[in-house]
């Protein structure tokens, strides 16, 4: 049988856990902002709002809880899809951000990937948490006819390069709140800082010999 690496774990987050975000959510309009752009190129579009929990200490203990149980849920995903060699020695999570889809006939995230650059190549695993039950909504991945149903407390976990095609479909009769990160390799504090410098300033003169020292290599 082909292994997929697609998991969904069920009544992993507590009902009132997942109330409780979603209430702290609505009453903290000032954190989120809207996401709405599209990729002609891609042909992708998205919209929605999110929080960057991290970026707010009124989140410190959700984002404390939220990582302490996805910890065995790691375990167990290894386990399942019978990982043993691949597994990298060191690694963290990506920042926690909450999304609110709305059932506006506009918000969704159409088919994407969630590795699609050099900035974001860190990634190895998606997580995302389902915050309550939604009818639609669902995360697909249509390539392999896989669908995530909304269902409060669960998570789903993926690899996110380019096999695993998924889309974020539009919420229906009520919002859609999903909180989501990612496994990432952990990257040596020298090359962390010349990635920032190429992204902020666009400068990659020089980086390559820099690169190059830093691993000893001719």
């Amino acid at each position: 049988m082909y292994e997929n690496y697609i998991r969904i774990y069920e009544n992993v987050f507590p009902s009132v856990f997942c109330d409780n975000l979603i209430k702290k959510y609505e009453s903290n309009p000032q954190q989120y902002y809207y996401q709405d752009r599209k990729s002609e190129e891609r042909d992708w579009k998205m919209s929605f709002s999110q929080i960057h929990l991290q970026d707010h200490v009124i989140w410190e203990n959700d984002v404390k809880y939220l990582m302490e149980t996805t910890k065995p849920l790691i375990e167990q995903y290894k386990k399942d899809c019978k990982i043993i060699h691949q597994w990298p020695d060191k690694f963290g999570f990506e920042p926690i951000r909450m999304k609110r889809y709305e059932p506006n006939d506009k918000d969704e995230f159409q088919d994407h990937v969630d590795v699609s650059s050099w900035e974001n190549a860190r990634r190895f695993l998606v997580m995302f948490v389902y915050l309550d039950n939604n009818e639609a909504g669902q995360t697909t991945f249509p390539d392999m006819d896989i669908v995530s149903p909304c269902k409060k407390g669960s998570v789903l976990m993926f690899p996110p390069m380019w096999p695993w095609t998924h889309a974020g479909k539009k919420p229906i009769n009520k919002p859609k709140y999903i909180v989501g990160s990612y496994l990432q390799y952990e990257t040596p504090k020298e090359l962390a800082y010349l990635a920032k410098q190429i992204v902020e300033n666009n400068n990659i003169y020089g980086v390559n010999d820099k690169v190059r020292k830093y691993y000893k290599r001719d």
